[in-house]
Order: C-alpha cells, then sequence, then structure tokens
C-alpha cells in the first residue's frame, strides 16, 4: 500500500501538486526543488523537504542559495519538526515547511523563503504540470523513487532582500522538480549528472543515473525544439583541485552523441557535511553526497552547443 501510494501519478486537477505523501516508512524522503537563472547573471536553488531518516520524528527542511553573478552567495537553511510542516487546498495550493512556503495555482506558481533576515522570493508565470519524459519508478529491492519535472524555462520573477543589500527584482527563467522516496539515498545511485538550459533561444534538459549496479537509468536529454532521446551510458572526467575540479561529460550511445563541459563553479554543496552532529547520525543511511554545480557547455552531436547549468552529484566523495 504504501509503495502504491508512492508511485501512484500525481492528480490532474491545480490542488494535489504540492501535496506531500506523509509516509510513515522509516527511509521515506519527499522534496521540491525550484531554480531560478536570472537575466543578471544570479543563480537560485531552494529546496523545500521532508524525510524521515535520522532520529525523531518526520523533519521538515528548507535551504535557500543565491548565487550572484560577482561576489560571494547567500546560504540560508532551517530544520523545522512536522508540526511546522502543513499542505492546504483551493484555488492556490499551498505547501508551508517552517518560514518558508510553495504555492500552485491555475496560471501561477512560486515559492518564498524567509531565512537568516534575507527573503527570496520566485513567482513562475506558468502553472505547474508533468514535463516529458516522464520516468518509471526506480527500483532498489522493495522500495522506490520517482522523480518529476513539473517546469522547464519558464518564466519567472524573482524578488531578493538580502541583509546589507537593497531590495531589488530580477526576471530570468525557472525549472521545478518533486522527489518521492523510499529508498536509503545511500543506496540510491553512485551518481547523477543534471544539465538544464533555462535561457536562451535553446534549450536542453538531461537526466542521468549511474545505479550501485552500475546501470545507467534514467539517462535522457531533451533537446528543444528536438523530440527526447535516451541514452545507454556517461562517462564523466574529473581534473583539477579537489573541492574545485572540472568536468567533462559524455554520454553516447549509437545515436547523436552529447559532451558536456564545466565552466564556472558556482557552488559545492555537501549538505551532510553542514549538518555536524546531526550529520554523523544520518551518514548511516544517506552517505555524505556532495554535490557540483556549474555554468557549462553542452555539445550536441552536429555542433550545435548550449549553455548552462551542470550539476554533477557523487554518492561519496
Amino acid at each position: 500500500m504504501v509503495i502504491a501510494a508512492l508511485c501512484a501519478p500525481v492528480g490532474a486537477g491545480a490542488t494535489t501538486w504540492l501535496r506531500p505523501l506523509f509516509l510513515k516508512r522509516s527511509t521515506y524522503g519527499e522534496s521540491f526543488t525550484f531554480v531560478a537563472d536570472l537575466d543578471d547573471g544570479s543563480y537560485i536553488h531552494i529546496q523545500l523537504s521532508l524525510t524521515n531518516l535520522g532520529p525523531g520524528p518526520t523533519k521538515g527542511f528548507c535551504r535557500a542559495l543565491l548565487v550572484p553573478q560577482q561576489g560571494g552567495p547567500w546560504k540560508a537553511f532551517a530544520r523545522f519538526g512536522r508540526d511546522a510542516v502543513t499542505w492546504t487546498e483551493g484555488a492556490d495550493e499551498r505547501l508551508s515547511v517552517g518560514t518558508c512556503s510553495a504555492w500552485a495555482g491555475s496560471a501561477a506558481s512560486g515559492v518564498e523563503v524567509n531565512l537568516e533576515r534575507g527573503t527570496v522570493r520566485l513567482a513562475f508565470g506558468a502553472r505547474l504540470r508533468l514535463i516529458p519524459p516522464r520516468d518509471a519508478p526506480i527500483s532498489v529491492g522493495e522500495e522506490r523513487y520517482q522523480d518529476e519535472v513539473l517546469l522547464y524555462r519558464a518564466p519567472v520573477s524573482a524578488s531578493i532582500a538580502l541583509p546589507g543589500q537593497a531590495p531589488r527584482e530580477v526576471s530570468g527563467a525557472g525549472y521545478i522538480d518533486h522527489t518521492r522516496s523510499t529508498v536509503p539515498p545511500k543506496d540510491l545511485a553512485n551518481r547523477w549528472i543534471r544539465f538544464r538550459a533555462l535561457r536562451g533561444d535553446r534549450g536542453l534538459l538531461l537526466l542521468g543515473r549511474e545505479g550501485k549496479d552500475g546501470h545507467f537509468a534514467p539517462l535522457w536529454a531533451c533537446p528543444d525544439p528536438a523530440p527526447c532521446h535516451t541514452y545507454s551510458a556517461f562517462h564523466v572526467r574529473r581534473d583539477g583541485p579537489d573541492k574545485a575540479p572540472a568536468f567533462r561529460i559524455d554520454v553516447a550511445d549509437s545515436g547523436e552523441p552529447l559532451q558536456i563541459h564545466s565552466g564556472r563553479l558556482l557552488f559545492r554543496d555537501a549538505p551532510i557535511e553542514e549538518l555536524g552532529v546531526i550529520g554523523k547520525l544520518v551518514r548511516p543511511f544517506t552517505g555524505s553526497p556532495v554535490t557540483y554545480v556549474y555554468r557549462a557547455t553542452a555539445a550536441l552531436g552536429g555542433g550545435m552547443k548550449v549553455e548552462g547549468v551542470l550539476e554533477v552529484e557523487l554518492a561519496e566523495e
């Protein structure tokens, strides 16, 4: 019954997109990720998540990161108890995790973070909907993992008010996805690759996973406006310093090859390292994943190049 709930498709109505499952399973986790690539060169990454991993009942987390074109990033993080996590339905449904919240309506959606004396609000000019391809759930033993893309290359307006800075509003393009899982994170993958071209004339969305068994699935790329293509494998080459490496990703099969070169490092994300004592308690379940995020260039067969953002997530480093 639990697995059936996890794998059930999201309803088509505008009042079900943000509703968490709130499963009792000890390995349950769920997250909503919001990304904005702004016209001034700034990059914003926000995540609202719930999990049963670690000591205690269901926890809610809100994490936010803003990387400007120049200068240091603004990072904020907060952990909340289950009583601070609420979902309400209506014309605009809303998911609240402490002082952070996301909403979805018939024509627009968004997220707002109020942490560390700062406020970041992303308003997407589109309603949530499933963006193909929709992958089958990943099975690891009796457990399941499901990933859904809910917005891609959607117009976004960012309202930013950070300590010591004048409030500002910037336009750009954005992305939203939703994951839900009962697979312990340490068992899910050796690594993930993600590429999102959100601004510019051409789009490209790529998702790749190398499982613990060495198989690659899901692994697909959707070059806008061409149809999506499924690949059989990818290869990762890493060079440079330990904490600021450069990556080259080769994705190939009998079809059109795809190569991605990392550029400017936007940030290195090591959430378990940042949790301190709590991180040591959850590490047996999660491992200690590290994600590198870059400005990057993808080259498709035939010479077409697309600028975007590359994520390389490693199970351990």
